[in-house]
């Protein structure tokens, strides 16, 4: 079976809320051509594809996220449905893990994004 490399682009964002925040990550998304992003620290409660569309380009069609939690935490998990099947299979206050299946080679692999909070309460229930 043939291997390919699939980019994706992790970042720690510090809020998602701003036109240069936006275009910083459709540079990067252009850059690196990736097919899966994660973004973590959106400060944000809510997402929808219009939102999305923002900073991703339109090839990026797939999309789920955990809400921010007053005005921290919050993480993105986007990807290609071109490129990848996925399945979100566990989501926690603090991590979505994904299923992800090639399209060109069928390749199953598991993907976790995870943002770490910052207060102590939170902290400890993260650990």
């Amino acid at each position: 079976m043939a291997m390919k490399n699939w980019n994706t682009l992790s970042w720690k964002i510090r809020g998602i809320n701003s036109q240069p925040k936006w275009d910083a990550i459709k540079r990067k998304i252009e850059e690196r051509a990736c097919s899966i992003f994660c973004i973590q620290e959106t400060k944000r409660e809510h997402f929808d594809i219009r939102y999305i569309r923002n900073f991703a380009p339109k090839r990026i069609d797939c999309f789920d996220f955990i809400p921010s939690q007053g005005a921290s935490g919050g993480i993105l998990l986007v990807w290609n449905s071109s490129v990848f099947s996925g399945v979100v299979i566990k989501r926690h206050l603090f991590a979505i893990t994904a299923q992800f299946i090639s399209s060109h080679n069928l390749c199953s692999w598991k993907l976790s994004t995870v943002y770490g909070p910052c207060t102590e309460l939170d902290r400890s229930n993260f650990i």
